[in-house]
């Protein structure tokens, strides 16, 4: 009998009882190797155990095999992690880093990959033209946090990728999907990026430092508008900046498919259309520089546990397929609500304790491709090159497909 994803196994599981504790497995040795599916941890709505809710969370996604993490790192860190208490003697991101023991904790772990947003501490505001000391404030401060993780993590292998929350609503006004947001605007980001762009490449001009990355990012969510030819990020920004990578929260892309030839179809002219916007440049790591930097899919009365499962291994499969770098999955912890308060469930745990398919899903992946990686180098002396990577990992999810007649 074919292998059934776990997808089916796990929601039978947990309708035999939640577990009101869910403990993290125990980390095993990871492959230095991007595994290029991951989750996230952006704020904090429920735990379990007495560790802080940065600690609780980054255990668990290492524990289930992932060498990938992301945070917030921004001024209300305190209610992002409403267990971190607000220090107003904190005016630069650096100062979180410096600071908070928390943070320290899980940038020590044995994470590879760690992803950021990054807005401002200094109170400076881009919205409107900025004023020569507010540029180099915004300048000095990217340039400090850049300097720091370069230093402070040098020989660690680690890869710092530094970004902004939702692009689009940032200039637009959420939810303003529609709204044309004025030259004086576009202006004002297209500057904040680039000086944040300028502020990470001369530090890792001037700064000493080994075996250790800092890239910086932006991130977009609107770019259909910028395919109609309408302002937006992509089409009004993104070329002026050039930015190391650019990220795709990607929910206008991934909603309402019939089949998954039409998902792939529109998420790979978007990502086509953003790669178009950059210039080569030297020195980045990956063979394509856009990525999912977001997805997700809710859990209701008409999508289940199960379908969510499977769309989530849809976007898995089609971001290898396209070979991007990374696709993130929202997220590890549900921090979505409705109005009246009711979880839309788009987690891996569950507020009361249950471990999803879409966490089995992900585990069994990591687990399985591990232990390829580490055949394979045992065996060639090198781990696989990116397109060897990639065709295992498709043929890994594969298998790990609901086969209905096994059911």
């Amino acid at each position: 009998m074919k292998k059934a994803l776990t997808c089916l196994v796990i929601v039978i599981w947990s309708f035999s009882g939640a577990l009101a504790q869910p403990e993290p497995p125990k980390p095993y040795k990871l492959a230095d190797y991007n595994f290029v599916v991951g989750t996230q941890m952006i704020g904090g709505k429920y735990k379990f155990t007495k560790d802080s809710y940065l600690e609780e969370q980054a255990k668990h996604i290492r524990g289930m095999g992932s060498n990938i993490l992301k945070v917030s790192l921004g001024k209300s860190y305190h209610t992002s992690y409403p267990d971190m208490r607000q220090n107003p003697r904190l005016n630069s991101t650096v100062d979180i880093l410096k600071t908070e023991k928390e943070f320290q904790k899980i940038f020590d772990m044995d994470f590879k990959y760690i992803f950021m947003w990054v807005h401002t501490l200094t109170g400076v505001k881009w919205q409107k033209p900025m004023s020569p000391q507010d540029k180099l404030t915004i300048y000095r401060e990217m340039y400090d946090f850049t300097e720091y993780l370069l230093t402070q993590y040098s020989g660690t292998g680690k890869v710092f990728l530094i970004g902004n929350w939702e692009g689009d609503w940032l200039l637009h006004g959420q939810g303003h999907r529609n709204d044309d947001p004025g030259d004086e605007k576009i202006q004002a980001m297209k500057e904040w990026f680039q000086i944040r762009q300028a502020a990470v490449d001369e530090a890792k001009k001037k700064v000493e430092y080994s075996d250790v990355e800092v890239y910086y990012y932006v991130e977009v969510n609107l770019a259909k508008k910028g395919m109609e030819g309408e302002r937006c990020i992509t089409e009004s920004i993104l070329a002026d900046v050039n930015p190391d990578l650019v990220s795709y929260s990607s929910y206008e892309a991934i909603k309402k498919h019939p089949n998954y030839d039409s998902l792939k179809n529109t998420v790979s002219r978007l990502m086509d259309y953003m790669e178009s916007k950059l210039q080569p440049k030297e020195n980045i790591p990956f063979e394509r520089r856009v990525f999912i930097g977001e997805y997700g899919y809710q859990t209701n009365k008409k999508n289940t546990d199960e379908d969510q499962c499977q769309q989530t291994r849809d976007i898995m499969q089609l971001a290898l397929e396209l070979n991007l770098p990374f696709a993130l999955h929202w997220e590890f912890y549900n921090n979505e609500y409705s109005e009246k308060g009711e979880s839309k469930g788009m987690s891996m745990i569950s507020e009361e304790g249950d471990i999803k398919p879409v966490y089995h899903l992900h585990k069994d992946y990591y687990r399985i491709m591990n232990d390829y990686l580490f055949a394979y180098k045992k065996e060639n002396g090198e781990y696989p090159s990116n397109s060897e990577f990639r065709e295992k990992a498709l043929a890994t999810l594969s298998s790990l497909q609901i086969d209905q007649s096994d059911q």
